[in-house]
């Protein structure tokens, strides 16, 4: 996000706080939907303004949002976005390797900080121990990243796409659980299995600097 976009997304945050309780719902549905749309972030938060206004301005008539927007607040969602530009290809790519190097980047540090070898190296400085500098990474490990990646996606995609359509389709929701149960029911049960299995050691320093580079890898890709 360069910095036009953050100072325009901060002041449609500073806007939000006076959409009141009743249009908030509606208000927040439409704003997801335009998040998953194949439109650049300075045009969310352009759309996003301009949403904003015709909502406060219904809202000093005494009108609620239905009054401005209409009833099908999909339709008029996708009415605004067909009417901006599309993001390129290239922006695409660009915005999947930055979630990509965002996501490993706060994996990999949150498993530096919180693997065995970590808690072990810090108890034996105390005890002025030999040091042990080195980190593990499994196959259990690199299986259980991707798949926490690849789920957190669709999950967000899936909530991006279908804001307006939550709880319309109860027991489809009820089947989903299930099978969302058994699909992590069988990844415990397949990383338990391969846990085990290390494809290699790595400094832990080593591992920190890869991690910062992967997270300023992230920042300059969210400038493009």
């Amino acid at each position: 996000m360069n910095n036009k976009t953050k100072e325009l997304n901060r002041s449609n945050n500073s806007l939000d706080k006076y959409i009141s309780f009743e249009n908030k719902e509606a208000f927040t549905d439409m704003i997801c939907y335009l998040r998953g749309a194949n439109i650049s972030e300075y045009n969310q938060e352009l759309v996003r303004q301009d949403l904003t206004e015709m909502v406060l301005s219904a809202q000093r008539r005494g009108e609620s949002i239905h009054a401005v927007i209409g009833e099908d607040f999909q339709v008029f969602c996708d009415n605004v976005i067909a009417s901006l530009p599309q993001k390129s290809q290239r922006q695409r790519i660009v915005d999947f390797f930055d979630m990509i190097c965002l996501s490993l980047s706060i994996l990999g540090a949150i498993y530096i900080v919180f693997a065995a070898e970590t808690i072990t190296l810090i108890r034996n400085a105390f005890s002025r121990n030999s040091l042990n500098f080195s980190i593990s990474v499994s196959l259990g490990n690199v299986i259980f990243v991707g798949i926490i990646i690849i789920v957190a996606f669709v999950m967000v995609e899936g909530i991006m796409k279908k804001p307006f359509q939550v709880g319309k389709k109860e027991k489809q929701g009820h089947l989903k659980v299930f099978l969302m149960f058994a699909g992590l029911t069988a990844l415990y049960l397949l990383i338990a299995w391969l846990g085990q299995t290390t494809l290699f050691t790595v400094n832990i320093f080593i591992a920190c600097a890869v991690v910062l580079a992967l997270y300023i890898t992230h920042k300059v890709l969210e400038r493009v």
